[in-house]
């Protein structure tokens, strides 16, 4: 096994999951770091002026260093949270047929039927809804591609522990020794997602917890440790980053939703059906990233209207137009079912509303 294999087990298009919300947090946490500096221009200058600015000067000294760290942990949670679901799938069984190189078709979908299942149970890739699908890739899986299970739960732990020591630094610079806890509910959120005696993952609670952590607690636990506080707006990103990621778990248990109705996984793609959990993914996607490109074009008028902001008109222009034709394009693939184009331009969305973000911020 080469390293490709692992490489392709990370699966890189989930990682825009776990950068971006950082990144979005880090923005707003900025933000306010700044705002510690604005005083009245008074003499003499009040002594909460002065506080204000000893503050500010140690927020900055160490704002990059705790900056890189929070993105490390989430990367490293990221990659363990894979290793371990790919760990936990492989043995059920629910990743039979999606090895190496393999694609989920109407004949790989029958070989993976285990005996007795009734013929009903299976539905080849094809028309579903009267909707013609693009052939449904799924990624390589570890496990299923021959990996021996105890090296990737290994990895798993590796993993986890890079994420760890990370924290603990993290925890060591704050003093915020509370987020021992929060680290542990993160750890114990990525390991039952499908592994223990009843993962939530397979009762259709996924998208609850990815909004949970992949959005509140990845935005605001970042505005929090770069800051010391939470703000309107990294309460709007965090909800932002949620429903983005939840999307992107919804399009990728989408595209595997055949197999996983076999398998017993019972994903809410697979309690709503693949029409109505289709819809439900594109009402959350227009929900949470259109209103960054209506945003980025109402800035771009004031610019126009006002003189605020104007050297930065091109720039705003550019940026939301560029916001639309993602929205526009990943809608578009995802109501013709390709899944497969669909998860990275999510990815994207996600990266491309971080952006948005850090831009605000910069300026």
């Amino acid at each position: 096994m080469g390293i490709a294999i692992w490489l392709k087990g990370m699966r890189p298009q989930t990682l825009p999951a776990s950068v971006a919300p950082v990144v979005i947090g880090a923005a707003a946490a900025w933000t306010s770091v700044r705002q510690l500096g604005v005083c009245i221009l008074t003499y003499p200058a009040p002594e909460s002026c002065a506080i204000n600015r000893a503050t500010q000067a140690t927020l900055e000294s160490r704002f990059w260093p705790l900056a890189i760290l929070c993105t490390l942990v989430a990367l490293f949670l990221q990659i363990a949270v894979n290793f371990a679901n790919d760990y936990s799938d492989g043995v059920r069984g629910t990743d039979a047929g999606r090895g190496a190189a393999s694609s989920v078709s109407s004949a790989s979908s029958l070989s993976a039927v285990p005996p007795g299942t009734p013929p009903a149970a299976v539905v080849p890739s094809g028309r579903r809804d009267g909707i013609a699908a693009a052939p449904i890739h799924a990624p390589a899986r570890l496990v299923a591609s021959g990996v021996p299970p105890r090296r990737v739960l290994t990895a798993a732990g590796v993993a986890t522990a890079l994420a760890c020591l990370c924290g603990l630094a993290i925890v060591v610079i704050t003093g915020y020794w509370w987020l021992l806890a929060v680290g542990v509910c993160c750890l114990l959120a990525g390991w039952c997602y499908t592994g223990g005696r009843h993962p939530y993952g397979y009762a259709g609670l996924g998208e609850v917890f990815v909004f949970v952590f992949f959005g509140l607690v990845a935005v605001l636990g970042t505005q929090f440790v770069l800051c010391g506080t939470v703000t309107a707006t990294g309460v709007l990103g965090a909800v932002q980053a949620g429903l983005l990621s939840c999307v992107l778990l919804m399009v990728n248990n989408l595209r595997d939703v055949d197999s996983d109705r076999v398998h017993g996984k019972r994903t809410l793609a697979v309690r709503l059906g693949e029409r109505r959990a289709r819809i439900l993914a594109v009402a959350s996607y227009a929900v949470a990233f259109v209103p960054v490109a209506v945003m980025a074009l109402v800035l771009l008028v004031l610019s126009v209207v006002g003189s605020a902001g104007s050297q930065y008109r091109w720039a705003i222009a550019a940026y939301g137009v560029i916001c639309l034709a993602i929205a526009a394009l990943t809608i578009r693939v995802m109501l013709r079912r390709d899944y497969a184009r669909t998860l990275p331009l999510v990815g994207l969305s996600l990266l491309v509303c971080a952006v948005g973000y850090a831009g605000l911020a910069a300026i």
